[in-house]
């Protein structure tokens, strides 16, 4: 390793280093061959290269990294042809408010300086436009003495309100260039990173107020920022207030993790159950009509928090309905929910009869959510019948094979039976969905999360959709290449299910065959061995598992290979569709 930095890259790497990236994953580019020559040569392997078959998946392991450790990982990808490959995931990140710090390069931007024909037709005015729309900021540093400024603010304003991707581009020429005599730059410790953003505290104690003297408050939250005091303090404010707590659902009815899934407050999936809400406060929730089933008063009093609209952009209609209110408080999800807890407690103390109509709100609310989950429970204990597997036999074997392992769910739900049957109860326990609902997200995702506990002992689950893993199926490569710990359960349904169904559900609308759905929307005729296919790339596989009476077995041998031997491992399970409830 040098001592000394000699090139623009090797300043970029140092950066890198100081902002605590420890990864970089991409897809070899020659753009950024000064930064990968940096990043082997240089620092020798500081940042660690995460070598991609496709910059999509180099992306979505950004992403999932940064929702498993906490903090952001870099993606580098080649201009032009490498964003574009990039768009898909880089859109997730931004609909799922995921900080992810992406690299790019050009060539030349100086024409006089480009090789004939390559350099052309991959360097673009400016390369950004690609991805202006959904990223945080985006900047190209036309000078050495530029780049930290520019790496520490997109550092900033990607881990800031609301955290999101940022895209830097560096000039082939700056990468490549001698540093000139006496360069040097502040340090970064120097800057202060951005804090959450505080609510006001007169309205906070006005909605503390609103939701002790309501006859059937409401709490609907989509995220409490991955911050785990925050998700606690959100507990206390429900137990103390007696209110129901609604989680909305996201791309393919997969909800985040704002407040733990086995609580007795948490009415997710039973709003419908619920009498009208007369007051509703809403976390960072885009949209309350995705609280399905949910009916607050036509007078209710609706008070919305949230930090999207500074990051609003006209492209993507990613902020969804504008939602009538009352009270709105542009403040960070996390800082609210502690800033309620003491608020609430202060007026409990102060009224202390307030606490008791919440008390009985929370019993009977308790009976309701409680008998639900009994249902849930006998529902999935009786799925061990013949044929493809139920995924709520599949979540619920899971759970047992998976005791003792303190498991973190990075991608996939069981079409929702893992937060009907599992207690999750930190943010970490379950990192969400895609955002975007962009295909091929999943498995690098996972590989991101993996990465984040390579060393911790914890025990990474992929409950992998099959269309989703066809469009990035590469990514297993990198897997075995790194040798990620981490468990794919193959939730083989052979089919694009999701189209399946709108093929079904529009048939029959016209009076139509429903029998021809699977036309132009299966994954069948010839059926994927995805054991195969893992095995082919250095995965340990197992199966195909066809029945539930497989998968326990088959299940103890998948975990105690990823557990002993920290390995990627993938189990392949032919899945059923379950019927709409």
């Amino acid at each position: 390793m040098q001592s000394r930095p000699e090139y623009g890259s090797d300043v970029i790497v140092d950066l890198l280093d100081e902002l605590g990236i420890e990864f970089v994953a991409c897809n070899p580019g020659a753009t950024f061959r000064g930064i990968h020559d940096s990043l082997v040569n240089y620092r020798a392997g500081v940042p660690e290269i995460i070598e991609c078959t496709h910059e999509e998946i180099s992306v979505a392991i950004a992403h999932g990294y940064a929702k498993a450790a906490g903090r952001p990982m870099a993606a580098a990808v080649h201009d032009v042809v490498g964003l574009q490959h990039a768009t898909m995931a880089i859109y997730n990140a931004w609909c799922d408010r995921a900080p992810v710090l992406v690299l790019g390069g050009t060539g030349p931007v100086d024409a006089a300086r480009r090789r004939p024909w390559i350099d052309w037709i991959h360097t673009a005015n400016v390369q950004a436009t690609q991805v202006r729309d959904y990223t945080r900021w985006d900047d190209q540093p036309a000078s050495i003495e530029a780049v930290p400024e520019s790496l520490v603010r997109a550092y900033q304003l990607a881990t800031g309100a609301p955290p999101g991707p940022v895209y830097v581009c560096f000039d082939s020429d700056v990468q490549e260039q001698r540093l000139p005599d006496g360069f040097a730059y502040r340090p970064v410790a120097d800057y202060a990173a951005p804090g959450p953003v505080a609510p006001d505290p007169a309205a906070i104690e006005q909605v503390a107020r609103w939701l002790l003297e309501a006859e059937a408050p409401v709490i609907a939250v989509e995220t409490v920022d991955r911050s785990q005091p925050a998700l606690d303090a959100l507990v206390e404010v429900a137990e103390l207030t007696g209110a129901a707590v609604l989680e909305p659902s996201r791309d393919y009815g997969r909800p985040s993790l704002g407040f733990p899934s086995a609580h007795p407050l948490n009415a997710t999936g039973l709003a419908a159950q619920l009498p009208e809400a007369d007051v509703v406060v809403a976390l960072e929730v885009r949209d309350l009509a995705a609280l399905h089933g949910f009916r607050p008063r036509p007078d209710a009093t609706i008070a919305i928090t949230g930090t999207a609209q500074f990051g609003a952009k006209a492209w993507a209609a990613d902020l969804q309905r504008l939602q009538h209110c009352r009270l709105s408080l542009p403040a960070s999800s996390s800082a609210t929910a502690l800033a309620l807890r003491t608020a609430v407690r202060t007026l409990v103390e102060r009224e202390p009869g307030l606490a008791a109509a919440a008390r009985d709100r929370a019993k009977r609310l308790a009976e309701l959510t409680g008998a639900a989950r009994e249902r849930w429970a006998a529902f999935a204990a009786a799925q061990d019948g013949p044929g493809p597997v139920h995924p709520a036999w599949l979540a619920r074997e899971l759970l047992r094979a998976t005791a003792g392992t303190d498991p973190v769910i990075a991608n996939g739900n069981a079409y929702g039976y893992l937060h009907r049957l599992w207690d999750l109860r930190s943010v970490d326990d379950y990192l969400g969905s895609s955002g975007g609902a962009g295909l091929g997200y999943g498995i690098g995702a996972a590989i991101g999360a993996g990465l984040a506990h390579r060393d911790t002992g914890r025990l990474v689950v992929d409950i992998q959709s099959d269309g989703d893993f066809m469009m990035t199926p590469g990514a297993l490569w990198t897997a075995a290449h790194h040798q990620v710990p981490m468990l794919v359960v193959m939730d083989n349904n052979r089919a694009f299910n999701n189209s399946v169904m709108h093929a079904d559900r529009i048939a029959r609308d016209r009076d139509r065959d429903p029998s021809k759905a699977g036309v132009g929307t299966a994954i069948d005729e010839p059926a994927i061995d995805f054991a195969d296919m893992a095995r082919s790339m250095g995965v340990t596989a197992f199966g195909p598992c066809r029945t539930a009476a497989e998968l326990p077995e088959l299940l103890d041998a998948a975990v105690a290979t990823v557990v002993e031997q920290r390995v990627p491992v993938l189990l392949d399970v032919l899945t059923k569709v379950p019927e709409p409830d």
